[in-house]
């Protein structure tokens, strides 16, 4: 009996060292914990804005009061955050060894999305009858810039081997 749990005890002790040395080998893949983290964060948003543009369409352009008219368009969009927290996800297993180009497109897509949302919510279309403008079309994509930025310059070895 002794000689069984013996053995399940270090059976256990097994599957804990091999989850350890696999999640030290992430935390090495991303070059430390804080890149980690800020992938983990940037690919929960994607996932979350993702979901939010192609699941649940109707209840996203009506939180905005975009409208129906808006519906393909959100969709759209969707696709391309969709797109990003697939190939993020992905790359948080295979590791991000030689993926600049993709965090260089997430940086650029939210330098440009921090412009653009800021112009068009200091524009006459905030002050169109049942659109509920708020301040997350540009403080969002600037968080994204600013976490985008940390990546590129922290694991600027990885992301271009």
């Amino acid at each position: 009996k002794s000689y069984k749990s013996g053995n399940r005890g270090n059976s256990d002790r097994g599957c804990i060292n091999l989850q350890i040395k696999k999640e030290n080998k992430m935390v090495e893949n991303f070059g430390g914990s804080l890149n980690l983290i800020v992938w983990i964060i940037l690919l929960a948003a994607s996932a979350y804005y993702g979901y939010r543009c192609l699941f649940q369409t109707k209840a996203f352009t009506d939180q905005y009061g975009f409208s129906d008219n808006a519906i393909f368009m959100t969709r759209l969009v969707g696709t391309q955050v969709g797109a990003a927290a697939i190939i993020s996800l992905v790359l948080l297993f295979v590791g991000p060894s030689g993926a600049w180009a993709f965090v260089a497109w997430g940086w650029t897509q939210a330098l440009i999305a921090t412009v653009s949302g800021y112009r068009t919510l200091n524009s006459e279309w905030a002050n169109i009858e049942g659109v509920k403008a708020t301040a997350e079309g540009y403080l969002a994509p600037l968080v994204f810039l600013i976490l985008n930025s940390i990546l590129l310059f922290n694991m600027g070895d990885i992301l271009y081997a």
